[in-house]
């Protein structure tokens, strides 16, 4: 291939490639406008292949122009497409195509208050339930405190056997109103331990009323025991019905028996013997 320059025409920078000698004109025009139509052909394919959100975007006119342009000059000859690009300047290059604000992917909008999602409600805690308070025991209440009894006197030895009665009264004891069983008594004690003091009848509303009792008053415990001591040995004899000494009760066939405490020396038997004697 020669290569040659027509005169008045200026050769665009870089090669330029020719169609071979002999290739006709017509051929190379219908050559172009086929590579044309498969452009426009391979545009619209395209064209169909784009979203429907990006067919509602907005075209640049200023694409659109030069891609007619480029559909023209590709419609034309070789020849005359290269001749104008020798007599034009080097056009500026296309701006730059951007998406348009409405194509670009929507931020959903916040949930809840200020962008908070709702967050279930946790169930509360039950409560715990109070624990019984234990019903204390009744507790008895304490008895009351008893009067208690003066202990029995420690027993005493046993007092010398008395002398016989001979049968014999005594001026104290029948001056005193006695019956004859205590006078008997009365004079078979004075004649053995001789009391300091014989007490007898008076008038009172009890045995002593009636002259069956006698107060053998003593001069010591001993000398109370011993008397009591023959009283108990000579029951059938002078047929006695009980005796009394420091604060106890005794009757024939039964044991001593603790009194209540009447409030004296004297009333509590401490200083004398009671006998009282059956009728």
């Amino acid at each position: 291939m020669s290569s040659h320059r027509q005169p008045g025409r200026r050769r665009a920078p870089g090669r330029v490639r020719r169609f071979p000698d002999g290739f006709p004109r017509t051929g190379a025009s219908w050559a172009v406008k086929s590579v044309a139509s498969l452009g426009v052909v391979g545009g619209a394919a395209v064209a169909l292949t784009i979203p429907a959100e990006s067919a509602d975007a907005e075209v640049d006119p200023s694409v659109q122009v030069t891609a007619g342009a480029q559909a023209a000059a590709l419609t034309r000859g070789a020849p005359e497409a290269a001749s104008r690009s020798e007599q034009r300047a080097p056009a500026a290059a296309a701006p730059a195509v951007s998406a348009p604000v409405d194509a670009a992917p929507r931020v959903p909008e916040p949930v809840g208050v200020e962008g908070v999602k709702a967050v279930a409600k946790p169930k509360p805690k039950p409560k715990p339930k109070p624990t019984p308070t234990p019903t204390p025991e009744p507790v008895e209440a304490a008895p009351a405190p008893q009067p208690v009894a003066p202990a029995a006197p420690a027993p005493q030895a046993a007092p010398p056997a008395a002398p016989g009665y001979n049968g014999a009264l005594t001026g104290r004891c029948t001056s005193i109103g006695l019956i004859t069983n205590a006078q008997r008594l009365c004079s078979a004690v004075d004649q053995a331990y001789g009391p300091p003091t014989i007490g007898g009848r008076r008038a009172s509303a009890d045995e002593h009323g009636t002259g069956q009792a006698i107060d053998f008053m003593i001069s010591s415990a001993g000398q109370g025991d011993a008397i009591a001591a023959y009283v108990q040995s000579h029951v059938g004899e002078f047929n006695v019905k009980y005796l009394i000494w420091q604060q106890r009760y005794w009757a024939p066939g039964q044991g001593w028996k603790m009194m209540e405490d009447r409030g004296s020396t004297t009333a509590n038997h401490y200083d004398h013997v009671h006998v009282t004697i059956n009728f």
